[in-house]
This record gives C-alpha cells, sequence and structure tokens, in this order.
C-alpha cells in the first residue's frame, strides 16, 4: 500500500513539473507498437512485475548527449532498463505516436500490464527516475533530499542548457576566423563556472563527495567538448585555467556509467563531421545561424 502511495506521488509531481508526462490510464499499450518494439508480430504483454523494467528510447550508437544523460541515470541508479534505439528523420510513426515531440530521450514507464506513462525532456527524465528510484527504496545520491542541494543541482543544469552548451556550439561551428578567439573567451567563461563550483564544493564532484544529477547533465557536452574542439580548433582546457575541472573530467569518464554510455573518439568525429561540414544548427545551440 505504501509503495503505490509512493509511485502515485511520483507521477503526480511529474504531471506537475513536466509537459512530457502523460497520466496513467491515457496510453495503453498498443499492439501495433508493441509489435515494432519487440520485433514481432506475435509479442505479447505479460503482467508486470514487482520492478519492471523501464523502456528507453534512445538513438543508435550513443550519439546524443542529452539521451546519454538518461543512460547515465538508469545505470548509476541500478534500474531495470530496455533500450529500444530510434533512428531516421523524420522520427517513425510507431515512435511519434509514443512521443509527438519525437525527442530522444523518451521513457515508457509501465504501470500495470495494459498501462504507461511517457516522459521525455532529459533534466525531467533524470528527476523522475531518481524519485521512482526512492519510491522503490533504491538507495542513490544523484538527487539529495536537501532542498538547497536541490536547487544548486537546477542551477548548474539551467546553465549548461542555456549558457555553457550554447557557447561550446557556437564556437564550434564558428567558420570565420576573426571571431574564434572571442567565442572562445566566451565558453571558457561559461566553463569557469564548473571550475568555481568545484572549488567550492571542494571535489571531486561539483557539489562535493558524491556524483549527482549536476554531473549527470554536463558530463556528456564536456566529454565531446574535449575530442571535437581538439581535432576541429586545436582547442584544449589548460591546467592552469581549468586544473579542478580537468580532474573531474577524468574521474567522471572513470565512471562505468559514462564509459559504458559513451563513443569512442573515432565515433565522436565521424559523428561531427557530418554536423561541422553541414554547418548543422544543433537545435538552435549553434548561434552563428
Amino acid at each position: 500500500m505504501m509503495r503505490t502511495l509512493m509511485l502515485s506521488l511520483v507521477f503526480c509531481s511529474i504531471q506537475v513539473l513536466a509537459s512530457g508526462f502523460v497520466p496513467a490510464g491515457r496510453i495503453p499499450y498498443h499492439p501495433r507498437i508493441i509489435s515494432e518494439l519487440k520485433g514481432g508480430s506475435d509479442a505479447t504483454i505479460s503482467a508486470a512485475p514487482s520492478t519492471p523494467p523501464l523502456q528507453f528510447f534512445t538513438m543508435p550508437g550513443n550519439t546524443c548527449p542529452y539521451a546519454q544523460r538518461t543512460m547515465i541515470a538508469l545505470k548509476e541508479l541500478q534500474l531495470p532498463f530496455d533500450i529500444t534505439e530510434v533512428s531516421g528523420m523524420p522520427k517513425p510513426d510507431w515512435f511519434l505516436s509514443i512521443n509527438p515531440r519525437g525527442k530522444v530521450p523518451t521513457l515508457r514507464v509501465p504501470t500495470t500490464a495494459d498501462y504507461a506513462i511517457i516522459i521525455y525532456e532529459s533534466a525531467i527524465c533524470n528527476e523522475f527516475l531518481c524519485d521512482y528510484a526512492t519510491s522503490i527504496e533504491q538507495e542513490h545520491t544523484l538527487m539529495p533530499t536537501d532542498p538547497f542541494i536541490r536547487a544548486r543541482i537546477r542551477l548548474l543544469n539551467d546553465h549548461c542548457d542555456n549558457v555553457f552548451a550554447k557557447t561550446q556550439f557556437t564556437y564550434l561551428m564558428n567558420k570565420e576566423d576573426d571571431k574564434d578567439d572571442e567565442l572562445c573567451t566566451d565558453m571558457e567563461s561559461a566553463l569557469y563556472t564548473y571550475e568555481e563550483a568545484l572549488v567550492g564544493s571542494k571535489g571531486p564532484y561539483l557539489l562535493g563527495g558524491d556524483f549527482t544529477l549536476a554531473d549527470v547533465h554536463v558530463v556528456p557536452f564536456i566529454q565531446r567538448l574535449v575530442i571535437t574542439l581538439k581535432h576541429y580548433k586545436d582547442y584544449e582546457l589548460q591546467k592552469d585555467k581549468f586544473p579542478k575541472l580537468l580532474a573531474w573530467i577524468d574521474i567522471c569518464l572513470a565512471r562505468e556509467s559514462v564509459k559504458e554510455s559513451s563513443m569512442t573518439e573515432e565515433k565522436t568525429i565521424s559523428v561531427y563531421d557530418r554536423f561541422v561540414n553541414g554547418d548543422y544548427k544543433f537545435g538552435g545551440l549553434n548561434k552563428n545561424k
């Protein structure tokens, strides 16, 4: 009874926080969708176990940094999940029937044998996963209960999405050499927020001794920054400017959850070649456009 109540509270909180929430009872499993997900026309649905696997929709090959955030969280929380890869543009109809926005990551969370809740947007997915893990008494440190720490995590995550990522991709995609120094300075200024956070927290992670959603949120982007800017801009983070951040990168990249959700350097460059050469907008992050 208590577990059911806690899960209900989790789902209600997500409904308030996210437009990506679809209430239980409104999204029945569609036989055609299940067939495509399972790869066969005779797929059946069995009664859900006490902790059924979540369905995690992502792009093939760990190419999406937003979806990587959620894969890291799933692995850190040790929640059971199945992966469904979604490729192609435009997205296939079967996926759009699950998430009309066609975005990854998307989570499909079974509530009964017949119904599921759909959640998307990486920050919303990851906070939900932390609440879900807590509701089934799975201990974790990704999203502490302290309201001040939770606010700090959200502020750092907002900085990543609305400041740092934009400066990173604008610098990467710039084709005018006379603007490079200015754009690089803008990016380093945005990065210095993380250096200051590490100095203040006394590390090794952004908020101290525990790996939290603040680390999860930004590590896929800094991981790609290190690889792509060295390749395309001959740029490397300097130890005299970012000593704490460089140590943080090494520690984060050594975590199994990050290693298991990452592309190789060669794969990263092959993916970004298409973007850089095609002058890609990166969903509005490239402010040269």
